[in-house]
């Protein structure tokens, strides 16, 4: 049975591209076009890993990494973050404080968010 994976974020450029390259290699990609639909998947049917974007409009990825901790404080967590006004290490220590294993700074390849995912997965 492969890995389920959340894949949260507002661009569905970036979303579309990230489920599309894990189901490629062979993972359960599961898209959320925003924060409250992740909360709301995750309140279904907790997935394997979630991979969020942090800057979103109404629900943030520190919402959904919130909720993530205190509803399904075993499965792990990616942030995805672009150049936006605050530094990425900014980001990077807010999201650790919040369970996340690693960054992925947009823009990325494939082979490193593959990693990342792997390394999430089998840490």
């Amino acid at each position: 049975m492969p890995h389920r994976i959340l894949v949260v974020d507002d661009d569905a450029d970036v979303r579309d591209m990230v489920c599309r390259t894990l189901t490629a290699s062979g993972y359960e990609a599961i898209p959320a076009s925003g924060g409250q639909q992740a909360l709301e998947r995750l309140e279904r049917d907790p997935p394997d890993l979630v991979i969020t974007d942090v800057v979103m409009p109404e629900v943030d990825g520190f919402a959904v990494l919130l909720k993530l901790r205190l509803a399904a404080p075993g499965v792990g967590a990616l942030v995805m973050s672009g150049q936006g006004r605050i530094e990425p290490e900014v980001f990077l220590d807010m999201s650790r404080r919040l369970g996340a294993r690693s960054i992925l700074r947009k823009p990325f390849t494939r082979a490193e968010m593959l990693r990342a995912v792997e390394q999430a997965l089998n840490p």
